[in-house]
């Protein structure tokens, strides 16, 4: 049995050691990638974008591509700068991945 003062110690201990895996570089890119996803489709009419999609797919991967293209560019700045973020969460994500990966000892730190 555990005397009070373990369970202080101990419990001081989870909570630093929880409070370290939250705020994490890859919990905050985790983070940042889910607030842009949810802030662009706040703003956005995510249904009108697949349905316009649809009609654009038939066109090819240049098609997509001058549809998303455009579709970035011609709206609110929010959304712009979401995207952004979003873009660049998932990029560090994947870097982060690709590193863990390569070297066995290392793990992610969320």
């Amino acid at each position: 049995m555990q005397s009070k003062i373990e369970q202080q110690v101990m419990a001081g201990v989870a909570v630093v050691y929880t409070t370290r895996k939250l705020t994490s570089r890859f919990a905050l890119e985790c983070y940042a990638l889910a607030l842009s996803f949810a802030g662009a489709a706040y703003f956005v009419s995510l249904p009108n974008v697949f349905a316009n999609l649809t009609h654009v797919a038939q066109g090819g991967a240049v098609s997509i591509g001058v549809f998303f293209l455009s579709a970035i560019l011609h709206t609110k700045l929010v959304v712009q700068v979401a995207v952004l973020i979003g873009a660049a969460s998932l990029m560090l994500i994947g870097v982060d991945i690709v590193r863990s990966a390569q070297s066995p000892n290392r793990q992610l730190a969320a």
